[in-house]
This record gives C-alpha cells, structure tokens and sequence, in this order.
C-alpha cells in the first residue's frame, strides 16, 4: 500500500492572480486606496498571526491595516471579501486532474497535506471539485505545525497507514527537502525546469516511482 500526499497552493493549486490584487480587491470593494504601506501591514500581521496559529489570520490582517490607516472600514467585510477572491481565483495547475488521475488505484491512497486555514484550503479545493479526491485531508492548522516542521509529516503518516509515503510539493526547502528527512520519497515540483524530463538523483529512486 502506499501512500501519495500532495501540497495545495503552487503545486494543486495556482492563483490567476497576485495577493497584492487580492488585497486590492478587497480594498475596491471597501472604498479603500490600496497602498503599498496598508498591504505590507496587512502582510506582515497576517503572517505573524498565521504562524502562531491565530484562528483568523486573515482578520487579524485587515484589522490591523484598519488600525494603521486609520480607515473607515469593517475587517470582517474587508476579510470575507478577500478570502472569497482568493477562492475564485484558485485554479488547478496544469496537469492537476491528470496527476491525480495516474495515483487512482486500489493500491495507493490520496493525501492533501498544506500549509494553510483549514476552511479556507478546504474551500479552495471545493471550488474546483479536488477536494473529494483525497482519502486524507491534513492542513497545519489543524495539525498545529507548519511544514517544515516534521509533526506535520509524522501527522500524515498516523492518518494514512501505507508501506511507502511519497509527497509532491512545489518547495524546495517546505517540501521536498523536510519530506525526505521524514522517510518520503520526495518529488519536488520544478515549474522552471526543462519540459517533458524528469530529473532523479539515481535508478535507486526511479525503481521507486
């Protein structure tokens, strides 16, 4: 039996656009100028309060640009607006579908292990109908660990019982390098690469996909 885990954003998913526009969107519908200064304040604290496992970074986020701009504006709405954007704009990257699709047999099971809000990842990947995909869904908010940290990887292995766990992932140093220190294979998702190859460190690793 084994086990393929893949990571969401920039692997499954892409955005068809940048935060910045989402920020912007939701600025637009609040009346609000979206300034350089109001997105790195909301950036900068939604980061601090994603990663302390804040239960609403994305408000905390906008109250905190709010406050600092000194704004005649509600976080809640400039929030929900933002997270609905973002959801709209999540699209599934090429080749997606295709790669799940080689994975569907009764000899592998399916995991979505992310770093990211439990309800909104979740919303993301129903919005383009992979979320019923997986037989595991693993975000770190729910495990309380970001990846790299290896709880989240020892987390996917307790959810999912399999002789071999491989994870897909996008990045380099998040990814694919924490995944092979927890026992995976490890495939790291190259974008920049030359297409149509496939780069491996040995036939040892080969054999093994």
């Amino acid at each position: 039996m084994r086990a393929v885990y893949f990571d969401c954003d920039g692997t499954l998913l892409t955005l068809d656009c940048s935060y910045d526009d989402l920020f912007e969107t939701a600025c637009d519908a609040a009346n609000v100028d979206a300034t350089a200064d109001l997105q790195a304040t909301y950036a900068e604290a939604f980061f601090e309060a994603f990663e302390s496992f804040h239960p609403d970074p994305y408000r905390a986020g906008m109250a905190a640009a709010v406050e600092s701009g000194d704004l005649d504006a509600d976080p809640d709405a400039l929030r929900d607006t933002y997270v609905d954007a973002e959801v709209a704009a999540s699209t599934p990257a090429n080749g997606a579908r295709e790669a799940l699709d080689a994975f569907d047999d009764a000899d592998t099971a399916l995991g979505l292990l992310t770093n990211g809000v439990t309800d909104v990842q979740r919303r993301k990947l129903k919005s383009v109908g992979l979320f019923d995909r997986f037989d595991a869904y693993l975000p770190s908010y729910e495990i309380e660990a970001h990846k790299p940290d290896p709880a989240i990887f020892e987390a996917a292995r307790e959810r999912l019982d399999a002789d071999e766990y491989v994870y897909v992932g996008d990045s380099l140093e998040h990814d694919a390098l924490p995944a092979r220190e927890a026992g995976f294979l490890a495939v790291h998702v190259d974008t920049e690469s030359e297409s149509g190859i496939v780069r491996v460190d040995g036939l040892g690793t080969l054999a093994r996909l």
